[in-house]
């Protein structure tokens, strides 16, 4: 549910100008109780008048704004036959946007280090199994009493993105590779999962940087996928293994054949 703070002020002005009404009491009394219950259906209704009713313009509308929601996406796909598609005579190279144009914004990626880290949709409904019954139980194992992993930050830019990605949104971030880069930094293997499984490349210019971000924090379930999905094992992953003191990350490199450099050598013998 959208706060009175997450809303731009286009929206505000939007509200005000379509409850017009000679009586002003009347027109705050319903202005306020909009702005404290904004719905998806609004939230939809300002971002489709935003992108002039083309699904490509309203999705990357939807993207601007903090009110941001699965339940927004799933608005825009309820009323996909209302909107407008790019047709293939284009008179203005403004309205040339496409979906598979519109890459992922950067925000979606952060992962707040306090909260749980997303879950899919099958693990969820096997939490959900267990937390049932530890609570027929009476155990508390410390998750919340209405599923709180599911209710965390973490797990709604998850949703949205998976959303996003089945509508057919580039994979690639803001920056190239960023969706991948930020997920593999924090840890974050549902996303990566995600992503890869969408296409994601884990080689960019010819090494793969999501693996040494996961190297180097230390984060050895999400390096193993990403060499699953062929990322190459160098010498400078294992350095920075060893600068860093992963012992576990260090064994399953030179595992794999990771061989070590004489900067490498040097630091291993200090260790």
């Amino acid at each position: 549910m959208a706060r009175l703070t997450d809303l731009p002020y286009e929206l505000l002005t939007l509200l005000l100008l379509c409850s017009a009404n000679e009586s002003l009491v009347t027109v705050c009394r319903w202005t306020y109780d909009c702005l404290r219950h904004t719905s998806p259906r609004l939230c939809y209704k300002f971002v489709r008048q935003k992108g002039k009713w083309r699904k490509p313009r309203v999705i990357a509308s939807a993207l601007q704004h903090r009110f941001l929601s699965v339940g927004l996406l799933d608005q825009i796909a309820l009323h996909e036959a209302e909107l407008l598609t790019v047709g293939k005579r284009r008179k203005n190279k403004r309205d040339e946007l496409d979906v598979g144009d519109i890459r992922l914004p950067g925000r979606l990626f952060a992962v707040d280090s306090g909260e749980a880290m997303p879950v899919s949709k099958k693990a969820a409904k096997r939490q959900r199994g267990l937390n049932g019954k530890r609570k027929r139980r009476g155990c508390d194992d410390g998750m919340a009493a209405n599923g709180g992993y599911a209710a965390s930050k973490n797990q709604q830019r998850y949703d949205i993105v998976k959303r996003l990605l089945a509508m057919s949104l580039s994979v690639k971030g803001e920056r190239g590779n960023t969706g991948l880069l930020l997920s593999a930094k924090a840890g974050n293997l549902p996303m990566v999962r995600l992503l890869l499984k969408h296409g994601a490349d884990v080689v960019v210019g010819g090494e793969s940087k999501a693996l040494l971000l996961a190297v180097v924090y230390g984060h050895l379930d999400v390096a193993k996928r990403l060499v699953k999905a062929g990322a190459p094992v160098s010498s400078l992953a294992l350095r920075y293994a060893v600068q860093k003191r992963h012992s576990q990350i260090i064994a399953w490199l030179m595992k794999l054949g990771a061989a070590p450099d004489m900067a490498t050598i040097k630091l291993l013998d200090k260790l």
